[in-house]
């Protein structure tokens, strides 16, 4: 029996939260708060300031008193944005009951869950993967399956791999391209292998598209949905491709079905995201390809500067930039863990990065570094970097 604040606790704990794992993105997260002196190159939360225009339409809609829910699904004119740019953009048709409006992709996925696990159903997810996954699948009592994907095949899983992985009780693969955290872009191969096993196993593909402006190089994005339509589900977000984040507004797409199962589930949960962030998402999306390319310019320059500063350390190695706003970077010839060696950076240059096991341990030996600092910023992280020998 557990007091707390004079009240005595009897009932345990969900299973799942009695002894959890750590938390390493969340602990770093919650210490960067408390940090002065210090280069943050850990959060995914863009420096830049949202764009005018789309802080110009939230100043529109609250000053037009649009502060009360919309419909649980969404505004009109958001999910109406929403289509019609996946119509322009990649030549997709959805209709009105196969999109939702929903508090970021976090949300989105959250919900998709919820819509289609059963307990002890599977879901296969690409390490290193965005730690949240983990606790959304368990939380909906469903099972985590793990694919590790390696530096030598760019990050990217094989067919062999993930057909292996499948089982009678895979109900869903979930595919994050670009990736976070290791910046990989998936290939027209590895998607059509996805979308191919996914039919032939009558499996749900999770496709997150949150950075998929990112893209660099020779690489394109290639939206998973076009090859798979009846089998993807589609969670996306304004966060980074306006650079909003504390807008909290993003969007599943999907069968109807599955969408009106999320409905449901999400009347137990907020009724309808945010009215005023749906408003200026609307204009974002509607004013898109003025507003992308800028961001999208910027978070390039910086990638392939730090990703080129960095690889001239004879103990650390970045593969060629591909997409995302993240460098996934081996340490592992300093004969340090990455947690030891974000540790010692924090303490010795004072950069604050995220080692990669909280990835999952395909990550380790490795550090997540986010590109959401200005030039000048990163180019004290860069020399800071340079300072450092083993």
């Amino acid at each position: 029996m557990r007091i707390y604040g004079g009240f005595h606790m009897t009932r345990s704990l969900s299973k799942l939260f009695q002894n959890p794992a750590p938390n390493i993105m969340s602990d770093i997260g919650k210490n960067a708060a408390l940090m002065t002196d210090v280069i943050n190159l850990s959060i995914g939360d863009p420096d830049m300031t949202t764009p005018a225009p789309i802080l110009n339409a939230a100043e529109e809609a609250l000053a037009a008193g649009k502060t009360h829910y919309t419909a649980s699904d969404g505004d009109p004119e958001y999910l109406e944005s929403i289509i019609n740019f996946y119509q322009k953009k990649f030549n997709l048709t959805y209709a009105k009951e196969n999109v939702r409006a929903t508090v970021g992709a976090g949300h989105a996925t959250f919900l998709a869950f919820g819509a289609i696990l059963n307990p002890d159903d599977e879901v296969i997810i690409f390490a290193p993967y965005f730690s949240p996954y983990e606790v959304q699948i368990e939380a909906h009592h469903g099972k985590v399956v793990v694919v590790n994907c390696t530096a030598e095949n760019n990050f990217q899983p094989t067919k062999a791999d993930i057909a292996a992985a499948i089982t009678d009780k895979t109900k869903a693969i979930l595919v994050n391209t670009p990736n976070n955290p290791t910046g990989a872009v998936y290939d027209q191969e590895t998607l059509q292998a996805l979308a191919d096993l996914a039919k032939e196993h009558d499996i749900y593909l999770l496709a997150d598209e949150v950075y998929w402006p990112f893209v660099y190089g020779d690489n394109d994005f290639v939206p998973l949905e076009a090859l798979a339509p009846e089998h993807t589900l589609v969670t996306g977000s304004l966060s980074k491709v306006f650079a909003m984040t504390g807008f909290r507004i993003g969007y599943l797409i999907g069968p109807a079905d599955v969408v009106a199962a999320a409905g449901l589930l999400n009347e137990g949960i907020d009724f309808s995201a945010p009215s005023v962030s749906q408003a200026a998402g609307a204009y974002g999306l509607q004013h898109i390809d003025e507003i992308t390319p800028a961001l999208k310019a910027q978070f390039g320059e910086r990638l392939e500067y730090v990703a080129t500063e960095l690889n001239k350390l004879p103990w650390l190695n970045i593969l060629p930039v591909a997409g995302s706003i993240y460098l996934f970077a081996d340490i592992s010839a300093t004969g340090m863990d990455d947690i030891k060696f974000s540790n010692y950076l924090l303490e010795q240059a004072g950069v604050l990065v995220i080692p990669g096991q909280a990835f999952g341990d395909a990550g380790k030996g490795y550090i997540r570094i986010a590109v959401t600092q200005d030039m000048a910023t990163l180019e004290k992280a860069v020399q800071a970097f340079l300072k450092l020998s083993f």
